[in-house]
């Protein structure tokens, strides 16, 4: 093993990613208070990082970020996403790939209403993928991330719901199904497959809407996207909760 990663809280109610490897340890986001995130941490034996890497200036991942920082935290930042932000004294802006410790970072531009990155992650030989909050998924971005050992992908809404959903209003669907919003179930699972097909055996789906997605929604239309490709059984799908942490994927 020489990497792992958990999902700590993944929705549109706050976000945060733990990622660690033998030597180093980060969060990806932290858009839930310091405490949960304390208590989710040592439900899974890990202590609070003193890295936190952040993928966009939206609340639910960033909200949180300041206060881990005034605690002793360096926040890592694409040098795009540095523009919507509050400048924190001793955070670094990157513009290519960064150390932290000993995992290397390389950052993924992904399509959304304000700049926004995923992130490969790599250490001694293993590489985890985390990529949410995308409105659609570059051909080139798939293939770049289908070496990984494990990747959580963001599978947002069911069509269907969203559509039907009377709490939200037309131009907020229009958002969500943009091609600067979020990534459907449909579209999520033909990653998932494309994944599946090139080895990659640990698939989280992750940013599930609350509103307009249920965790068994998410996972049937990926299993059922395996199954249309002979793919039945290649990797292993879960889904990651706004409530609950996920099991930590080692690889």
């Amino acid at each position: 093993m020489s990497l792992k990663v958990c999902s700590l809280a993944s929705g549109s109610k706050g976000n945060c990613i733990f990622v660690g490897s033998r030597r180093t340890s980060l969060l990806i986001d932290a858009g839930v208070p310091s405490g949960r995130i304390a208590a989710s941490l040592e439900a899974i034996g890990e202590s609070m990082p003193r890295n936190v890497l952040l993928t966009h200036s939206h609340s639910d991942h960033y909200k949180y970020v300041p206060s881990l920082c005034a605690a002793g935290a360096t926040l890592y930042y694409p040098r795009a996403v540095g523009r919507y932000i509050d400048a924190i004294e001793g955070s670094e802006s990157f513009s290519g790939d960064v150390c932290i410790g000993d995992i290397t970072v390389s950052p993924i531009p992904v399509s959304h209403d304000v700049p926004c990155y995923g992130y490969s992650l790599y250490s001694e030989g293993s590489k985890v993928t985390v990529i949410t909050d995308l409105g659609f998924m570059p051909e080139r971005t798939l293939e770049a991330i289908s070496d990984s050992d494990a990747v959580l992908i963001e599978s947002n809404y069911d069509g269907k719901m969203l559509a039907c959903n009377p709490r939200y209003p037309a131009y907020l669907k229009a958002r969500i199904s943009g091609s600067r919003g979020h990534l459907s179930n449909a579209d999520s699972s033909e990653c998932v497959a494309y994944l599946a097909g090139k080895g990659v055996r640990h698939i989280v789906l992750a940013h599930l809407s609350e509103q307009n997605n249920t965790p068994s929604a998410a996972t049937e239309s990926a299993e059922n996207a395996l199954i249309r490709y002979n793919l039945a059984g290649a990797a292993r799908v879960t889904a990651a909760l706004q409530h609950e942490v996920s099991e930590v994927t080692e690889v």
